[in-house]
């Protein structure tokens, strides 16, 4: 059975010089290989950097294996949340070195831009050259953008209202939280163990609760990993946000409803039969697709366990790719 995958990530050699040459976080350390996202923060590049940056025939020699026939390619580093003067020319350096492989293997992998988020008005630009010159067909965008910067910010509302505008989804994917509470224990807490999915969760709720989805009713969002632990939540989470009237809160309906509207999940790096049995239970079969977070998962591990789960051939065409058309991507 064919496959979409909407998750798997790509560096391009411009990233990794952007962050060779700083000093600040976050910084790539060339003697150890070794990416310094915050204090005790780091991960080394050597497992990951290779199929990263050599990615597309080995990556289709997999795809081939598995039935994925489109992939969508994101970049991996978070250089989009550096200072503008970065981020505008590496920004533009990595969509343009992404196309260029679009272009090499049309139809197999589909263009996610990465935008010079601190800078609304070169963001809002360089989405509408993505989409409209490049054929792009997603953004993807990060769960914080520095301290105290978030993603429902207001001054960030042009973009996401640029998203809606050219008809392509945004896929929120976690970064490093900033909070000490997870920092102080390394990577593995501060980010794919724990961190990741709490700042992610916190991201999307900050959106809906800013009344973001209401006045952009046409806004798709993808979310990771089953939906960063939200499915689990969903009920708790009506109940007690809808328990006080609270001035801060600008959402017209309950968190629950925004998910299958504007929000969808991916099966992204949580092989876990209960987290799949949850997400189904809480959002429906309809609002998830695959997602494998190649290379910092393996494609055959997505793969092998989507498969070995109990699903009627209709769900798993579902999951598989139909449920893709939705945002407009198709076999």
């Amino acid at each position: 059975m064919k496959k979409i995958d909407f998750e798997s990530h790509f560096y391009n050699i411009e990233s990794v010089q952007t962050l060779k040459a700083r000093t600040d976080y976050p910084y790539w350390t060339e003697e150890d290989n070794t990416i310094h996202w915050l204090p005790k923060v780091y991960m080394s590049q050597d497992k990951f950097a290779p199929n990263l940056l050599d990615f597309a025939e080995r990556r289709i020699k997999i795809m081939d294996k598995l039935e994925i026939e489109k992939a969508i390619i994101s970049l991996a580093p978070g250089i989009d949340y550096l200072p503008p003067e970065e981020s505008i020319p590496a920004c533009k350096a990595a969509n343009d070195a992404l196309y260029k492989v679009t272009q090499q293997f049309p139809g197999r992998f589909l263009g996610s831009a990465i935008l010079p988020i601190l800078d609304v008005e070169a963001s809002v630009a360089e989405l509408e050259r993505c989409v409209k010159e490049l054929g792009f067909v997603m953004w993807q965008t990060h769960s914080t953008y520095g301290e105290g910067i978030e993603p429902d910010d207001k001054q960030f509302w042009p973009v996401w209202r640029k998203v809606a505008e050219l008809g392509i989804f945004a896929y929120l994917h976690p970064v490093t939280s900033r909070q000490p509470k997870f920092n102080d224990y390394g990577y593995a807490m501060a980010c794919p163990g724990l961190g990741f999915t709490i700042d992610t969760q916190a991201s999307i709720v900050r959106i809906i609760l800013s009344g973001m989805l209401d006045e952009i009713p046409d806004l798709k969002i993808l979310l990771g990993h089953f939906g960063e632990a939200l499915p689990f939540l969903m009920e708790r989470m009506d109940n007690r946000m809808s328990m006080l009237d609270m001035p801060e809160q600008k959402n017209q309906h309950k968190p629950s409803y925004y998910f299958g509207r504007n929000i969808m999940v991916t099966t992204s790096g949580n092989a876990y039969a209960p987290a799949y049995e949850c997400t189904k239970a809480a959002i429906g079969v309809d609002n998830i697709l695959v997602g494998t977070d190649y290379p910092f998962e393996t494609m055959e591990s997505c793969i092998e366990f989507l498969d070995g789960l109990s699903m009627t051939t209709e769900e798993r065409e579902k999951i598989y790719y139909k449920n893709a058309a939705r945002l407009g991507i198709t076999l």
